[in-house]
């Protein structure tokens, strides 16, 4: 009996101490469901899964995180919406009411956002947004962010356009016929005609269409001084209206497109030639001496898979925030979280470059809301990337108030 009441005591002491320590105390592992819906008719959808599956696993082979002494893996499930809004709400449905997720990261889509967003609110899933629709800037929305930089890339482009292309004054758009699509051309056309540019046209085609042929006779008849290309795919597509506007007669002028093209796709259906001069975003692991988390992740993307494709980049920046956003709320409770970064925002490290949370008053959302990153641009010369340009994280707020006003830190 006496050896009973001596083990108790011990046992009381031994946690005391840990409680006085503040030692954690670390229960069983927990299983943290996070949910993506992808276009994997497209290969950046493709790439995204691969992404996201390799840094899931890596995060769970290293142990997971600990928030307040339990330890947290997840699990990530993913499924296909073809960038169309039917198969999306079908995709999210069943990530909300069958598989109980609780957080959803890197949906591209807009079609899929749009036809979800309710249910996912109404539901308090803590919602970080890869894709280009304004509906996720409401200001009455309390648990969906855009942590990429789909809405907020354009104004720092447009003040490196103005430096590569100082003549430019006018240009024609060439756009998925969706809601990402007109989303980004209607932002774009406000922030090119801030910069001096005027938008000729703006033409648009289906989401997965394969000819551009007349489009691009189209845009050649109104002789811009820039083809640009809002919200289109970064790969086999792109590469099919590079080519349609070459073989159209336009020469000797500019391209721009906001996205880091997938060369490697690009080239396999379009000449060198058709990509003389197209002003882009470069990634920060295509750079000559990249930073150690850029050439660290490319590392392991071309060992895991055997080949590299830096098209998931833009798309995939909502994983490393949602482990910020736990860390920085110390919690991993959806609404706990969502009003962290809602009051407080987020600043946490992107592969291509430092990121931050930032406000939008020029949509009427004065919360922390979107995201702006540091980056880089590159003109294609002789079928090769040359580095042009870098812009930090606060120079690229710059760039938004200089278009939409102030207030966004």
């Amino acid at each position: 009996m006496k050896g009973k009441v001596w083990l108790a005591v011990i046992l009381f002491m031994v946690v005391s101490v840990l409680v006085l320590t503040g030692t954690a105390y670390t229960q069983g592992v927990k299983t943290l469901k996070v949910g993506t819906v992808l276009p994997l008719n497209f290969g950046l959808g493709v790439d995204t899964k691969k992404a996201f599956e390799m840094q899931v696993g890596q995060f769970n082979d290293a142990g997971g995180i600990t928030i307040k002494g339990q330890n947290y893996k997840v699990q990530l499930i993913v499924y296909d919406d073809k960038w169309t809004a039917e198969a999306g709400r079908a995709a999210l449905e069943r990530l909300v009411y069958q598989d109980k997720v609780q957080y959803l990261i890197g949906i591209i889509a807009s079609p899929t956002m749009a036809s979800g967003l309710n249910m996912v609110e109404e539901n308090k899933i803590l919602n970080l947004f890869s894709g280009t629709s304004l509906r996720v800037m409401n200001p009455k929305l309390r648990y969906t962010f855009g942590t990429s930089t789909t809405r907020t890339s354009l104004m720092p482009l447009w003040s490196v356009v103005k430096k590569i292309f100082p003549n430019a004054k006018t240009t024609v758009f060439i756009s998925p016929n969706d809601e990402g699509g007109k989303a980004r051309a209607a932002e774009e056309k406000q922030v090119a005609e801030a910069n001096g540019v005027k938008v000729l046209d703006t033409l648009f085609h289906p989401r997965d269409a394969v000819d551009f042929t007349a489009l691009a006779v189209k845009a050649k008849s109104l002789n811009p001084d820039i083809m640009d290309y809002p919200g289109g795919d970064s790969g086999t597509q792109f590469g099919l209206e590079l080519k349609a506007v070459y073989a159209a007669g336009f020469r000797g002028k500019a391209h721009l497109a906001a996205i880091a093209p997938k060369l490697d796709e690009v080239m396999q259906v379009a000449s060198i030639e058709a990509l003389e001069g197209l002003l882009c975003n470069v990634k920060n692991t295509e750079l000559p001496n990249p930073p150690p988390i850029a050439k660290k992740f490319k590392e392991d993307f071309t060992k895991t898979y055997g080949k590299w494709s830096e098209a998931s980049l833009p798309w995939i920046p909502a994983w490393p925030a949602l482990l910020e956003a736990f860390k920085k709320a110390d919690s991993v409770d959806p609404t706990t979280v969502a009003d962290y970064i809602a009051s407080k925002g987020l600043f946490w490290d992107r592969i291509d470059g430092p990121a931050r949370m930032v406000r939008r008053p020029d949509l009427g959302n004065t919360k922390y809301c979107d995201s702006v990153s540091e980056v880089q641009y590159g003109q294609i010369k002789n079928g090769k990337i040359v580095h042009v340009a870098t812009l930090s994280r606060d120079e690229a707020v710059a760039a938004c108030e200089k278009v939409f006003g102030p207030g966004w830190k």
